[in-house]
């Protein structure tokens, strides 16, 4: 796989309470494994707080493309990247990867900028727009 546009990863051993009765991942353990990607990325750009503020972001969609299966003990490695950044939203993109460099999914999810005391959408910070321009290099702002 070409990692050129993936600055983030993040790595995880698969569990056994990530399993099925297949003995394979479950097909919903991925959407956690992408969040773990997520948190890491924003940990990353230290976008993360301690503090909530009440502005923060909501899942508006996820996705994923199911490639090859994830096993017991196996070491997998999750790349993340913001590829596009709307007014309020922004799209991340990963790639699953298995421990002999296999694809084992693919995946896309859209946040939307969310102030949870008022409830609604707002527009993406200055800040947090910035920092993710920053650490992608070729992004359209």
């Amino acid at each position: 796989m070409n990692k050129g546009p993936f600055r983030f990863s993040t790595r995880l051993r698969v569990r056994w309470r990530d399993l099925d009765a297949l003995n394979h991942v479950n097909n919903v353990v991925y959407f956690t494994y992408l969040e773990e990607a997520r948190v890491g990325y924003f940990s990353e750009l230290r976008l993360v707080t301690t503090a909530p503020s009440g502005i923060g972001f909501i899942m508006a969609e996820a996705s994923c493309q199911f490639k090859s299966p994830l096993t017991l003990g196996e070491l997998v490695t999750i790349y993340a990247r913001v590829c596009e950044l709307g007014d309020s939203s922004f799209v991340f993109e990963y790639c699953v990867e298995g421990e002999d460099h296999r694809i084992a999914a693919r995946a896309r999810s859209t946040q939307v900028c969310y102030d949870y005391e008022e409830k609604h959408p707002v527009p993406m910070s200055d800040a947090w727009r910035q920092a993710i321009i920053d650490y992608e290099p070729g992004l359209p702002s």
